[in-house]
Protein backbone atom coordinates (compact mmCIF):
# COMPACT_ATOMS: atom_id res chain seq x y z
CA UNK A 1 0.00 0.00 0.00
CA UNK A 2 1.27 3.56 -0.78
CA UNK A 3 2.56 5.45 2.07
CA UNK A 4 1.01 8.88 1.86
CA UNK A 5 2.20 9.81 5.32
CA UNK A 6 5.75 9.50 4.05
CA UNK A 7 5.30 11.14 0.72
CA UNK A 8 3.94 14.33 2.55
CA UNK A 9 6.13 14.23 4.99
CA UNK A 10 8.90 14.21 1.52
CA UNK A 11 7.25 16.84 -0.03
CA UNK A 12 6.87 19.01 3.12
CA UNK A 13 10.94 18.11 3.61
CA UNK A 14 12.13 19.56 -0.17
CA UNK A 15 10.27 22.46 0.07
CA UNK A 16 11.34 23.43 3.16
CA UNK A 17 15.05 22.40 1.50
CA UNK A 18 13.96 24.41 -1.49
CA UNK A 19 12.69 27.33 0.07
CA UNK A 20 14.84 30.65 -1.53
CA UNK A 21 13.89 32.43 1.92
CA UNK A 22 15.76 29.96 3.80
CA UNK A 23 19.27 29.36 1.85
CA UNK A 24 21.44 25.81 2.91
CA UNK A 25 24.06 26.29 4.79
CA UNK A 26 27.73 26.00 3.39
CA UNK A 27 29.09 24.53 6.31
CA UNK A 28 27.55 21.87 9.26
CA UNK A 29 28.17 20.39 12.01
CA UNK A 30 27.63 16.45 12.53
CA UNK A 31 29.00 13.73 15.04
CA UNK A 32 31.60 16.18 16.15
CA UNK A 33 32.84 17.36 12.76
CA UNK A 34 32.35 20.18 10.19
CA UNK A 35 31.77 19.31 6.74
CA UNK A 36 31.07 21.43 3.81
CA UNK A 37 27.82 21.79 1.38
CA UNK A 38 27.53 22.60 -1.67
CA UNK A 39 24.46 23.62 -3.38
CA UNK A 40 21.86 21.01 -4.61
CA UNK A 41 23.50 18.78 -2.12
CA UNK A 42 21.13 17.02 0.15
CA UNK A 43 21.63 18.85 3.57
CA UNK A 44 21.90 15.96 6.28
CA UNK A 45 21.64 18.36 9.47
CA UNK A 46 18.15 18.85 9.25
CA UNK A 47 16.64 15.07 10.24
CA UNK A 48 18.32 12.88 12.70
CA UNK A 49 18.66 9.95 10.09
CA UNK A 50 21.82 10.57 8.20
CA UNK A 51 24.13 11.08 11.71
CA UNK A 52 22.23 8.38 13.09
CA UNK A 53 22.84 6.21 10.12
CA UNK A 54 26.46 7.23 9.65
CA UNK A 55 27.21 6.53 13.43
CA UNK A 56 25.87 2.73 13.05
CA UNK A 57 27.20 1.91 9.91
CA UNK A 58 30.30 -0.95 11.24
CA UNK A 59 33.26 0.44 9.97
CA UNK A 60 36.37 -1.50 10.36
CA UNK A 61 40.51 -0.94 9.47
CA UNK A 62 41.11 -2.92 6.03
CA UNK A 63 37.47 -3.01 4.54
CA UNK A 64 36.11 -1.94 1.08
CA UNK A 65 33.70 0.19 1.52
CA UNK A 66 30.99 1.34 -0.80
CA UNK A 67 28.68 4.60 -0.08
CA UNK A 68 25.82 4.49 -2.62
CA UNK A 69 24.37 8.02 -3.10
CA UNK A 70 26.91 9.96 -0.97
CA UNK A 71 25.58 13.55 -0.95
CA UNK A 72 27.95 14.73 1.43
CA UNK A 73 29.98 12.19 1.78
CA UNK A 74 29.65 11.50 5.34
CA UNK A 75 30.20 7.73 5.86
CA UNK A 76 32.81 8.03 3.26
CA UNK A 77 35.07 9.83 5.21
CA UNK A 78 34.26 7.78 8.67
CA UNK A 79 35.00 4.36 6.42
CA UNK A 80 38.58 5.84 5.68
CA UNK A 81 38.93 7.58 9.07
CA UNK A 82 38.43 3.76 10.74
CA UNK A 83 40.74 2.34 8.48
CA UNK A 84 39.48 1.16 5.52
CA UNK A 85 41.53 0.88 2.74
CA UNK A 86 39.43 1.18 0.00
CA UNK A 87 36.94 3.75 -0.17
CA UNK A 88 34.38 4.09 -3.12
CA UNK A 89 31.73 7.33 -2.83
CA UNK A 90 28.88 7.58 -5.74
CA UNK A 91 26.12 9.91 -6.66
CA UNK A 92 23.70 10.28 -8.90
CA UNK A 93 23.69 14.15 -8.52
CA UNK A 94 27.46 15.18 -9.39
CA UNK A 95 27.06 18.11 -7.20
CA UNK A 96 27.15 15.21 -4.34
CA UNK A 97 30.09 13.57 -5.82
CA UNK A 98 32.32 16.92 -5.68
CA UNK A 99 30.94 17.62 -2.49
CA UNK A 100 32.13 14.30 -0.78
CA UNK A 101 35.50 14.77 -2.15
CA UNK A 102 36.12 18.19 -1.44
CA UNK A 103 34.76 16.44 2.46
CA UNK A 104 37.32 14.01 1.63
CA UNK A 105 40.24 16.50 1.37
CA UNK A 106 38.89 18.99 4.58
CA UNK A 107 39.31 15.76 6.29
CA UNK A 108 42.80 14.63 5.03
CA UNK A 109 41.54 11.22 3.81
CA UNK A 110 41.66 11.94 0.05
CA UNK A 111 44.00 9.60 -0.68
CA UNK A 112 41.30 6.81 0.17
CA UNK A 113 38.63 8.32 -0.96
CA UNK A 114 37.31 7.96 -4.54
CA UNK A 115 34.59 9.90 -5.69
CA UNK A 116 32.08 9.32 -8.81
CA UNK A 117 28.65 10.20 -10.36
CA UNK A 118 26.88 6.93 -10.78
CA UNK A 119 23.56 6.11 -11.22
CA UNK A 120 23.93 3.20 -8.08
CA UNK A 121 26.41 0.55 -9.77
CA UNK A 122 26.16 2.09 -13.10
CA UNK A 123 30.07 3.91 -13.58
CA UNK A 124 31.72 0.60 -11.12
CA UNK A 125 33.37 -1.93 -13.07
CA UNK A 126 32.30 -5.51 -13.50
CA UNK A 127 35.51 -6.18 -10.87
CA UNK A 128 34.59 -3.75 -8.15
CA UNK A 129 33.79 -5.75 -4.81
CA UNK A 130 33.38 -4.50 -1.24
CA UNK A 131 32.98 -6.02 1.90
CA UNK A 132 30.26 -3.20 2.93
CA UNK A 133 27.21 -1.52 0.94
CA UNK A 134 26.08 1.44 2.66
CA UNK A 135 23.19 3.28 0.48
CA UNK A 136 21.26 6.12 2.66
CA UNK A 137 18.46 5.37 0.77
CA UNK A 138 15.56 7.80 -0.82
CA UNK A 139 13.35 5.99 1.36
CA UNK A 140 10.21 7.75 0.70
CA UNK A 141 7.97 6.05 -2.25
CA UNK A 142 6.69 8.52 -4.40
CA UNK A 143 4.28 7.73 -7.17
CA UNK A 144 5.21 5.95 -10.48
CA UNK A 145 4.66 8.93 -12.89
CA UNK A 146 6.65 11.32 -10.68
CA UNK A 147 9.20 13.17 -12.81
CA UNK A 148 12.18 14.94 -10.74
CA UNK A 149 12.53 18.04 -10.75
CA UNK A 150 15.80 19.25 -9.08
CA UNK A 151 18.89 16.58 -8.57
CA UNK A 152 18.28 17.26 -4.73
CA UNK A 153 14.85 15.80 -5.11
CA UNK A 154 16.53 12.38 -5.87
CA UNK A 155 18.03 11.70 -2.37
CA UNK A 156 14.40 11.55 -0.99
CA UNK A 157 12.06 10.57 -3.71
CA UNK A 158 11.96 7.43 -5.34
CA UNK A 159 8.91 6.57 -7.99
CA UNK A 160 7.17 3.29 -7.81
CA UNK A 161 10.57 2.37 -5.80
CA UNK A 162 12.28 1.68 -8.70
CA UNK A 163 15.61 2.74 -7.17
CA UNK A 164 14.96 -0.01 -4.67
CA UNK A 165 14.68 -2.74 -6.98
CA UNK A 166 17.14 -2.05 -9.33
CA UNK A 167 19.69 -1.36 -6.21
CA UNK A 168 19.24 -4.49 -4.71
CA UNK A 169 19.05 -6.56 -8.41
CA UNK A 170 22.92 -4.83 -8.82
CA UNK A 171 24.07 -4.83 -5.32
CA UNK A 172 24.98 -8.74 -5.33
CA UNK A 173 27.77 -8.60 -8.04
CA UNK A 174 29.53 -5.81 -6.19
CA UNK A 175 29.70 -7.79 -2.77
CA UNK A 176 32.81 -10.20 -1.76
CA UNK A 177 32.31 -13.60 -0.42
CA UNK A 178 30.41 -12.66 3.11
CA UNK A 179 29.98 -9.06 1.82
CA UNK A 180 26.88 -7.09 3.39
CA UNK A 181 24.98 -4.55 2.56
CA UNK A 182 23.45 -1.52 5.46
CA UNK A 183 20.45 0.38 4.32
CA UNK A 184 18.92 3.55 5.81
CA UNK A 185 15.39 3.99 5.98
CA UNK A 186 12.58 4.23 7.36
CA UNK A 187 9.15 2.09 8.35
CA UNK A 188 6.74 4.46 9.34
CA UNK A 189 7.71 6.98 6.39
CA UNK A 190 8.91 4.34 3.81
CA UNK A 191 7.30 1.23 2.16
CA UNK A 192 8.93 -1.93 4.09
CA UNK A 193 7.40 -4.66 2.62
CA UNK A 194 7.87 -3.72 -0.86
CA UNK A 195 11.59 -2.69 0.09
CA UNK A 196 11.98 -6.24 1.75
CA UNK A 197 10.11 -7.53 -0.69
CA UNK A 198 12.89 -6.07 -3.31
CA UNK A 199 15.88 -7.59 -1.34
CA UNK A 200 14.28 -11.08 -1.50
CA UNK A 201 13.46 -11.04 -4.86
CA UNK A 202 17.48 -10.59 -5.22
CA UNK A 203 18.45 -13.29 -3.38
CA UNK A 204 19.22 -11.12 -0.25
CA UNK A 205 18.40 -12.54 3.49
CA UNK A 206 18.20 -9.82 7.06
CA UNK A 207 16.36 -7.76 8.69
CA UNK A 208 16.87 -4.85 11.19
CA UNK A 209 20.30 -3.89 12.31
CA UNK A 210 19.67 -0.82 14.71
CA UNK A 211 16.71 1.58 15.31
CA UNK A 212 15.68 4.57 16.58
CA UNK A 213 12.39 6.06 17.58
CA UNK A 214 11.84 9.94 17.42
CA UNK A 215 9.03 12.20 18.14
CA UNK A 216 8.65 15.23 15.86
CA UNK A 217 5.99 17.85 16.94
CA UNK A 218 3.44 17.74 14.37
CA UNK A 219 3.11 21.38 14.62
CA UNK A 220 5.89 21.60 12.38
CA UNK A 221 4.38 20.14 9.03
CA UNK A 222 1.49 21.01 7.26
CA UNK A 223 -1.64 19.82 8.48
CA UNK A 224 -2.89 17.45 6.23
CA UNK A 225 -5.63 14.65 6.88
CA UNK A 226 -2.45 12.10 7.41
CA UNK A 227 -0.66 14.25 10.00
CA UNK A 228 -3.67 15.07 12.00
CA UNK A 229 -4.00 10.74 11.76
CA UNK A 230 -0.91 9.70 12.81
CA UNK A 231 -0.61 12.71 15.76
CA UNK A 232 -0.66 11.46 18.86
CA UNK A 233 -2.76 13.68 22.31
CA UNK A 234 0.41 15.23 23.01
CA UNK A 235 0.54 16.51 19.45
CA UNK A 236 3.99 14.56 18.54
CA UNK A 237 4.20 12.12 15.89
CA UNK A 238 6.20 8.79 16.11
CA UNK A 239 8.78 8.32 13.21
CA UNK A 240 11.85 5.35 13.07
CA UNK A 241 15.26 6.02 11.87
CA UNK A 242 16.18 2.34 10.67
CA UNK A 243 19.24 0.51 9.41
CA UNK A 244 18.60 -2.22 7.49
CA UNK A 245 21.44 -5.31 6.97
CA UNK A 246 21.26 -8.07 4.22
CA UNK A 247 23.86 -10.36 3.24
CA UNK A 248 23.41 -12.65 -0.45
CA UNK A 249 21.71 -16.45 0.79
Amino acid sequence: MFNELGYELGSWTLSRIEDPDSPLQSTFSLLGMEWDLLPEVFPPYTDPGPGLFASWVPYAAGQRFLEMGCGAGVSAVLAAQAGATRVVAVDINPAAARNAERNARRHGVSDRVTAMTSDLFDALNDTDTFDVVFWNSPFIEAPEDRQYGKDIERAVMDPGYGLQQRFFRDAGAHLVDGGKVYLGFSEVMGNPEKMLRAATDAGFQGGVYRTASVDLPAADFDQSAAVRANTNEHGMMGMDFTLFEFERN
